[in-house]
């Protein structure tokens, strides 16, 4: 999807709009910011980004102006005099288009930080899927931990028996793989080891015969 530098170059520019936007006290300035923002490297309007529902914008949008959605989302997030339930659509909509981008593993280890911190905000209105999704996002960035977690708590949040099942299947698969293949640094880094992941995998299948 990218290369190493452009996602390394990528990642510094929207540090550099954040801190931008940091600075700026008036609220027309700062949305004036984000929208050029937007625009440029969405081909949208702020406006649009806020409207448009996370689905529209997965098929409107390729990988790279969707990575940017999703920090200029958070950047919108942030903005002082936003509302309280504004903010959280802001935050879901953007830890949505982030958790979409499975498909390079720097930039699920980069930007782990950032959808722990989305994850966090917006749990209690996040779906088993939305959830499950994280996991495949901390799966692909080497966060074992956070991987771990999130499938657990997919679970837990799956209302129907059916993808309830689903779910434990593709979690204990997620976490068998880890056990196979994670490098000895990245389950040092998550504090964890193979042992634990296999162990995670058979509390997790032992729910399905619970019930």
């Amino acid at each position: 999807m990218f290369q190493r530098d452009y996602i390394l170059r990528m990642i510094e520019m929207m540090g550099d709009l954040a801190r931008k936007v940091a600075q700026l006290m008036e609220e027309l300035e700062y949305l004036h910011h984000l929208d050029d923002a937007s625009r440029l490297h969405c081909g949208l309007p702020l406006k649009a980004l806020e409207e448009l529902s996370h689905e529209s914008l997965l098929e409107m949008l390729g990988p790279e102006p969707r990575l940017y959605a999703s920090e200029i989302l958070y950047l919108r997030a942030m903005e002082p005099s936003i509302q309280w339930d504004a903010q959280d659509r802001m935050m879901l909509k953007s830890l949505r288009l982030l958790a979409s981008l499975t498909e390079e593993s720097l930039l699920c280890e980069l930007r782990t930080p950032r959808l722990r911190e989305l994850k966090s905000q917006v749990l209690s209105l996040l779906t088993a899927q939305d959830l499950y999704q994280c996991a495949l996002f901390f799966s692909a960035g080497d966060s074992y931990d956070e991987m771990e977690d999130a499938l657990f708590q997919a679970v837990e949040q799956a209302n129907e028996e059916g993808q309830r099942s689903v779910l434990i299947e593709k979690g204990c698969a997620l976490l068998a793989q880890a056990a196979e293949e994670a490098t000895e640094s990245a389950l040092a880094y998550c504090r964890m080891t193979r042992n634990e992941l296999k162990q995670a995998a058979e509390e997790l299948a032992a729910i399905l015969t619970e019930e």
